[in-house]
């Protein structure tokens, strides 16, 4: 199921907001781009990385990641996330990450996804919601 060749690159382009900010996330005081934030643009350049290659009836989901956060980005500044393919295993697909605002390298890191069927996935979860509700009962 390999459909990707490594060195297929994906990108995710942003501007910092307000809502991207350590602050918006609990951190008072600390108005940069948070981290979670970066995991976040991690996925989005990952999916779009895959997304050529994904049928109607499959979904992306992400199975791992390890961010490095290099450098503070503040509000206003432009980001760009750029993944590249370094391995993939059947439905897994292993990027290299790097992340750059205006100035310089704020980010880098690794991010694995899988391509999977959607119903399935979607059976699964729907199963253990009605589990959990019957635990309740």
């Amino acid at each position: 199921m390999n459909r990707l060749k490594p060195g297929t690159i994906g990108q995710f382009e942003v501007t910092v907001k307000n809502e991207h900010l350590a602050s918006a996330m609990g951190n008072t005081g600390v108005d940069v781009l948070a981290t979670p934030m970066v995991a976040m643009m991690f996925e989005a350049a990952a999916t779009d990385a895959l997304k050529s290659v994904m049928k109607p009836d499959e979904i992306s989901v992400g199975t791992w990641i390890s961010v490095y956060h290099l450098k503070p980005t503040p509000p206003g500044m432009s980001i760009t996330v750029r993944v590249t393919l370094i391995e993939s295993r059947g439905v897994k697909y292993l990027f290299d990450v790097e992340v750059h605002d205006e100035v310089e390298k704020v980010a880098e890191g690794k991010i694995e996804r899988a391509i999977i069927d959607k119903d399935r996935f979607y059976r699964a979860l729907n199963e253990k919601v009605e589990g959990g509700r019957k635990k309740e009962e």
